[in-house]
């Protein structure tokens, strides 16, 4: 087995009633297996958004050192905004 920390949470008991749902619903073994798969999965996320962040930066870059006429600060700000909300709502 890899190292392993433990850590200790306080949750809401209707937060943990749902997570247990979820648990025996889609076959984890346990909470920790829950805990950790989400973990794992929240950190891609932030990843890859970070990835295409960097991308629109670059290609915003390329974009006014050809002259093409691009997005202001503001309305960049706004997209990442929007983008930011899009990939976070459920």
């Amino acid at each position: 087995m890899a190292d392993t920390v433990m850590l200790h949470l306080r949750l809401n008991k209707g937060l943990v009633k749902e997570i247990d749902s979820v648990v025996e619903k889609e076959h984890y073994n346990s909470r920790t297996e829950f805990f950790g798969e989400a973990a794992r999965k929240r950190i891609e996320e932030k990843r890859k958004i970070a990835i295409a962040l960097r991308e629109v930066q670059k290609h915003y870059g390329e974009g006014k050192r050809l002259g093409i006429k691009l997005p202001s600060e503001g309305e960049m700000e706004k997209i990442r905004q929007n983008v930011w909300k899009e990939l976070h709502s459920d």
